[in-house]
């Protein structure tokens, strides 16, 4: 009876640590978790503002002239496959551009059509029926932590979701706490850290839902991430739980021997 009891005692200490260490927290692991239904909300809005053009973007200005002569003083440059990377300009850290002849044009916080029409005005007093093309170039994006394809990813668009961001990171891996996506933002010289929950519904209403360019998204990990530590710690307990087994069963062999 004492044996059994014995028994049952450490069946019960050994499996209640190993429970704890090993229980995943799954909703951690899942996209916007939360229920939809007739009672729960399903709308959300998100003022998705155009982005402003900030020191240190590369544009691309295409300009067109029925002069031939013009055309090929602004767009030609060495005829390279790589036109739009060939044709883009980076803008300085304070916020100018520097086009041939004209010189520098500030167009920092415009948004592209303000930017597009500002140096279509300057050219205008030096060229005849020109139009301008203008768009962002080489934006780049990096995402790390728990995905499966971590690094630096590059887009043409003016900014990209949090969940697109991750897909283009080939999705998260087992162990990404999807509830504390870290967002790192530099604007103006100051760099500032955010965090998104991306198991709940609403973060598509957060202003860091959508990503800028140079942001950097780190997805967390999860506490079951240190598998191997929680391996030792296994070994650990199973090994003390091994000696407290030898030595409970050798006091009870004593004590029927002594009977």
């Amino acid at each position: 009876m004492t044996m059994n009891r014995s028994r049952n005692l450490l069946m019960l200490v050994f499996m209640v640590p190993v429970l704890l260490l090993s229980c995943t927290p799954t909703k951690k692991l899942k996209y916007v978790v939360e229920p939809a239904g007739p009672t729960g909300k399903n709308d959300y809005y998100n003022d998705r503002s155009e982005k402003t053009i900030q020191p240190y973007d590369y544009l691309y200005i295409r300009i067109f002239s029925l002069d031939e002569r013009t055309n090929n003083i602004f767009n030609d440059r060495t005829g390279n496959t790589y036109q739009t990377e060939l044709l883009s300009y980076s803008v300085d850290d304070k916020g100018n551009i520097t086009l041939p002849f004209i010189g520098s044009i500030l167009v920092k916080d415009m948004t592209i059509n303000q930017a597009k029409e500002k140096i279509e005005k300057s050219l205008a007093a030096y060229l005849n029926n020109i139009s301008v093309v203008v768009r962002y170039v080489s934006n780049k994006i990096t995402v790390l932590g728990e995905v499966n394809n971590p690094g630096q990813i590059s887009f043409f668009d003016e900014k990209v979701t949090a969940f697109q961001a991750i897909g283009f990171a080939s999705g998260t891996n087992t162990f990404a706490d999807l509830t504390n996506v870290t967002i790192i933002r530099e604007k103006d010289s100051k760099i500032n850290y955010h965090y998104l929950d991306l198991t709940q519904k609403n973060a598509v209403a957060s202003e860091f839902y959508y990503l800028l360019p140079n942001d950097v998204i780190i997805i967390n990990p999860i506490n079951a991430k240190y598998r191997g530590l929680r391996d030792y710690t296994l070994n650990v307990i199973a090994t003390v739980i091994g000696s407290l087994a030898a030595a409970l069963n050798a006091i009870n062999l004593y004590q029927l021997i002594k009977q």
